[in-house]
């Protein structure tokens, strides 16, 4: 989605997903431009990118004009405890890399990030704060819920459920139809041959749960 040029965009998170978010808008254009927080003291002042700087949370309630606010926390319950933190700062804005595929009928909440050479493809939805990140596939009718995040590289087949605040870990592949449960984590690599239910944690080929250590 287009940003507004008058609008500033806070990409709220100094850290690495903060970079990849920062270095996305910029290559995407359109805002007016692009400035940080974090709540580390030892980053304000610094630079996230070249022509990113750092703020204070407290100095960005004294910037002027349109403004959006991204949220850039890799983590899903940080990302999201931040999210409902800044409320009434600005809206939230999605980011969208250039060289992310997104199919036009395809439905991306406020906050999200497509990051480069991600694929979101046709009639699927994807709920407030969720991360795509670099070269996952998302693809037809698949469906994720509020604050999920989906690693580099890992693959959703059509019509995936993905519940809300769930981790889908790099390379992991979830076939066809079926459900990641919220609060689920699917490991880095695993085949989800079946649904995981809500807040478990699977690993493996095929996946299966891994069980608490006694």
């Amino acid at each position: 989605m287009p940003a507004p040029c008058d609008t500033l965009l806070i990409v709220f998170g100094a850290r690495g997903h903060g970079r990849v978010v920062a270095d996305a808008a910029l290559a995407a254009g359109g805002w007016r431009g692009v400035v940080a927080s974090d709540r580390d003291p030892a980053l304000w002042g610094t630079q996230l990118l070249p022509g990113v700087p750092i703020l204070a949370p407290d100095a960005l309630r004294g910037l002027s004009g349109n403004l959006a606010l991204h949220v850039a926390i890799g983590d899903n319950t940080s990302r999201r405890a931040e999210a409902e933190a800044l409320r009434g700062l600005a809206p939230l804005a999605s980011v969208v890399h250039p060289r992310a595929a997104l199919a036009p009928s395809a439905e991306v909440g406020p906050g999200c990030l497509l990051a480069a050479q991600a694929v979101v493809g046709p009639l699927a939805r994807l709920g407030a704060g969720v991360i795509v990140n670099h070269g996952a596939v998302v693809d037809h009718d698949c469906a994720l819920d509020a604050w999920c995040h989906v690693a580099p590289g890992a693959v959703l087949g059509g019509g995936v459920r993905v519940g809300a605040g769930a981790l889908l870990g790099a390379g992991c592949v979830v076939l066809p139809e079926r459900t990641v449960g919220a609060a689920a984590t699917l490991g880095a690599g695993a085949l989800a041959t079946r649904s995981v239910p809500d807040g478990q944690r699977w690993a493996g080929v095929p996946a299966r749960t891994l069980k608490s250590a006694s």
